[in-house]
């Protein structure tokens, strides 16, 4: 992506910044700086979290998600269907037919496979795909001999909520908070992830199970307080997001390391098989 800071710090530094906490050095894991005009804080009654989007995969639902930030949408609107173990979703209720004056967005389900961006293969084949990687980060499913590429439905990923219409994304949006619905790719806008925070998302108040996740209760909802973009807030005051560079070879060291469990606690050795979604790939914020 572009504006995609590389930088390696210090061990000297990373001590001296408790908010980054512990770190090796200097050929140890190298970050990325996440561009501020990508980056979205969102504060709810349940903590902050900070969202990183992927306007490569799904620029127009990033543009929408962008333009609503911008003008308050989300502000005090709250998290109404939230369902264990699958997905906190919040927004204006549109999703349930609520009337929304907000225009539509396309399915962007998929996209042409981007010959020139950096690709860290992790699994081939998948359960879900051809292949799996990372790509800035981000999860990807692809199909070579189609060229298509997909963002993939892993725990902390951001999506847009819609109906049975292909083209009928709008402006609720889901986190997902449980195991990994890989079902759901290819058929979602998957715009973004939640880089920092997810413990506080988890805290997201969860709906009856009976009702499908329902909270019929506005005063029982966990309240999104606003949404900032990173991009929006002066520099001398706003923090800095930092993830890690999945396609620098330390990252790919880690990886392998995960795929072939050494350590001596494994006395039945794990198949050499990775889940794109079992891979660290979460930031942390610093001033």
């Amino acid at each position: 992506m572009a504006r995609s800071f590389r930088i390696r710090f210090l061990a000297a530094f990373l001590l001296a910044c408790m908010a980054c906490g512990s770190a090796g050095a200097a050929d140890g894991p190298v970050w990325r700086e996440v561009d501020p005009d990508r980056l979205a804080f969102v504060e709810t009654s349940a903590g902050d979290f900070a969202i990183e989007l992927n306007p490569l995969f799904a620029p127009a639902t990033v543009r929408q998600f962008v333009r609503l930030v911008r003008a308050g949408f989300y502000d005090g609107l709250g998290f109404y269907r939230v369902i264990d173990g699958f997905v906190a979703q919040g927004g204006d209720g549109s999703d349930l037919g609520e009337f929304s004056e907000v225009p539509l967005v396309k399915a962007e389900f998929e996209i042409d496979w981007p010959q020139d961006q950096e690709w860290t293969p992790v699994q081939e084949p998948d359960l879900f795909a051809a292949e799996t990687g990372l790509l800035d980060g981000f999860a990807v499913g692809r199909d070579k001999d189609a060229g298509k590429a997909w963002l993939t439905h892993c725990p902390g990923i951001v999506a847009m909520a819609r109906n049975d219409g292909a083209d009928t994304s709008r402006t609720d949006l889901y986190i997902v908070i449980g195991q990994a619905p890989r079902y759901l790719d290819r058929n979602m806008n998957v715009f973004g992830r939640v880089i920092h925070g997810m413990d506080a998302v988890q805290r997201i108040r969860r709906g009856p199970a009976d009702e499908n996740g329902i909270i019929q209760d506005d005063a029982a909802m966990t309240r999104i307080r606003s949404i900032k973009m990173a991009g929006d807030i002066p520099e001398s005051e706003r923090l800095r997001a930092l993830v890690p560079d999945t396609g620098d070879k330390s990252f790919r060291k880690l990886l392998e390391d995960r795929r072939n469990r050494k350590e001596d606690f494994f006395h039945h050795k794990p198949p050499r098989v990775l889940d794109v979604c079992q891979v660290p790939v979460g930031g942390r914020l610093i001033r």
